[in-house]
């Protein structure tokens, strides 16, 4: 009758353990609960962190910041080892909407073209300029990444 006392508590502190281990398997999987001003300051950070390496050229960094469902179709070395003849000027959030796991940044930034190609073949040079553009950032995972769209057909990766 001792043994299956034993048993019987060996059990239930496996049984503890595993609804623990499930419990903690669920916060990760949701990750860390953030506030929203939390949550604000993450989206501002993860953009203007963009918007640098954007400016630098590192196109390296500005693939890590895109979306997983853009990153799962477009290989690493397929975006990054692009020329892009655009330079960027003093990058700067100006304005976030944040609506659950969506939002929308507004970013003031200036920017010149030079050998930019037109769809006839011939290259041009824009002065610099300044502009403000808007852009869709997903939370997942506890963290922002910006939503790839390509601007000429409206196309996206993400699904929501």
């Amino acid at each position: 009758m001792s043994r299956m006392r034993v048993l019987l508590k060996g059990m239930s502190h496996l049984a503890i353990v595993l609804v623990m281990l499930t419990i903690g398997a669920c916060a990760t999987i949701n990750g860390p609960s953030l506030s929203e001003s939390q949550k604000e300051a993450l989206l501002k950070e993860r953009a203007t962190e963009l918007w640098k390496a954007q400016a630098a050229g590192d196109r390296a960094k500005i693939y890590d910041l895109y979306d997983p469902f853009y990153r799962v179709r477009v290989k690493k070395g397929l975006f990054s080892d692009k020329t892009i003849p655009i330079k960027y000027y003093n990058p700067e959030v100006v304005a976030v909407d944040i609506k659950g796991n969506v939002a929308t940044v507004q970013v003031k930034m200036e920017y010149e073209t030079k050998g930019l190609m037109s769809r006839s073949g011939k290259k041009f040079d824009q002065p610099k300029k300044e502009t403000i553009t808007n852009e869709t950032w997903l939370f997942m995972d506890g963290t922002w990444y910006r939503q790839y769209i390509d601007y000429i057909s409206d196309a996206t990766f993400a699904d929501y």
